[in-house]
C-alpha cells in the first residue's frame, strides 16, 4: 500500500478535529459574557445624614446625644451637669439648638453639630423652651413665659433671628401657647394651645396673623410635628385617655392614631424622606421609631425628645 493511501484518512481526521475546535473556540467568543464593571463608587454622606440628636439621662443628669438612625453610635455632646433638652436641628445640619439650665434658669443655647462652640442666645428670668429652627435657618421659633408691660403673663410663643437677636412676640392674652412647628415652606407655624380650655393644636402664619385651631378635641393635644412634604402633621394627645401620637393632614382632618402602648408616647419627630416617625415612650424614658403608618415599632435608645437631622 502507498504511504498516501496510509496518510490520507489521517490528515481528513485531522482536518475535521482542527476544524471542531476552531469552531468551539468561536462559539465560545460569542458567548462569553461581557467583562464586569464595578458598580460606582458613591460620595460619603454627610456628617449629619442620618442621625438623630435626643436628650438622654446619664451619668447622673441629662444631656444632648446623636446617633446613627438605627440607634448605633450613641455620642455625648454636652458635658455640663445640669439639666439640658429639647435638641433642635438646623436646616443644614450643622448646629443644634437646646434648653439648657446651666446659667440658673431655663435658657435657649446653640451648638455645632459636634457639640462645640456652644453659645447662649436668651437671657432673661423667664422659662424659653422649644426651640425650632424655620426652614432657610434665619431665625428660630421657642416658648417664653415672660410678663406683658401691664404685668400680666402667660406661656406665648415667640421668634428670634438664629443669633438670639430681635426677639418678638406672636400669640398674646390667648391661654398658654408652647411646642412651635415650622412648615417646611416657612410660611405656617403650628403650635399647641390651651385657649378656650381647649388644649388643642393650631396654626399662624409665620408673623402671628391668622391662628387657626386644627384638632377639635380637649384632651391634650400636643407637640405637633410637619411631615418633610408638609401634607400632614403628626402629634401628641391624651383624647383617648393616655399619651399617644396621631396624625392629620396639615389642615386638620383625617386624624388617625398610631401609636397603642400603655405609656406614655410624645415627641413625634419625622426623618427627612418622611417614611418613619421617632418618638418618646416617656413612660420607660427611651427613643423609639415606627413606620409613618404606625407600624414596625422598635426601641432605638434610653432617652427622649428625638429630633432627626434633615440631611
Amino acid at each position: 500500500m502507498s504511504i498516501t493511501k496510509i496518510l490520507l484518512p489521517i490528515v481528513i481526521v485531522l482536518a475535521i478535529i482542527l476544524t471542531l475546535n476552531v469552531t468551539g473556540v468561536v462559539d465560545l467568543a460569542k458567548t462569553a459574557p461581557p467583562p464586569v464593571t464595578p458598580p460606582p463608587v458613591q460620595p460619603p454622606s454627610s456628617p449629619s445624614a442620618g442621625k438623630i440628636v435626643f436628650a438622654s439621662y446619664r451619668e447622673g443628669n441629662y444631656g444632648i446625644y446623636v446617633m446613627n438612625s438605627d440607634g448605633s453610635n450613641q455620642t455625648r455632646l454636652t458635658s455640663d451637669r445640669l439639666i439640658t433638652g429639647e435638641p433642635a436641628w438646623s436646616p443644614d445640619s450643622k448646629k443644634i439648638a437646646f434648653v439648657s439650665y446651666r446659667d440658673g434658669d431655663q435658657e435657649i443655647y446653640v451648638m455645632d453639630a459636634d457639640g462645640g462652640n456652644q453659645t447662649q442666645l436668651t437671657n432673661n428670668d423667664c422659662s424659653d423652651n422649644g426651640p425650632v429652627w424655620s426652614p432657610d435657618g434665619s431665625k428660630i421659633a421657642f416658648a417664653s413665659r415672660r410678663k406683658y408691660d401691664d404685668g400680666g403673663i402667660d406661656e406665648g410663643i415667640y421668634i428670634m433671628n438664629s443669633d438670639g437677636s430681635n426677639q418678638n412676640r406672636l400669640t398674646k392674652y390667648l391661654g398658654d401657647n408652647w411646642g412651635p412647628a415650622w412648615s417646611p415652606n416657612g410660611q405656617k407655624i403650628a403650635f399647641s394651645s390651651s385657649r378656650d380650655n381647649k388644649y388643642a393644636i393650631y396654626v399662624m402664619n409665620a408673623d402671628g396673623s391668622n391662628q387657626v385651631r386644627l384638632s377639635d378635641k380637649a384632651r391634650g393635644d400636643s407637640q405637633p410635628s410637619w411631615s418633610p412634604n408638609g401634607s400632614e402633621i403628626a402629634f401628641s394627645s391624651y383624647r383617648d385617655g393616655n399619651w399617644e401620637i396621631y396624625i392629620m393632614n396639615s389642615d386638620g382632618t383625617n386624624q388617625m392614631r398610631l401609636t397603642s402602648n400603655s405609656g406614655k408616647n410624645m415627641h413625634p419627630d419625622w426623618s427627612p424622606d418622611g417614611k418613619k416617625i421617632a418618638f418618646t415612650w416617656a413612660t420607660r424614658d427611651e427613643v423609639w421609631v415606627m413606620n409613618a403608618d404606625g407600624s414596625n415599632q422598635k426601641k432605638l435608645a434610653d432617652g427622649r425628645e428625638p429630633a432627626w437631622s434633615p440631611q
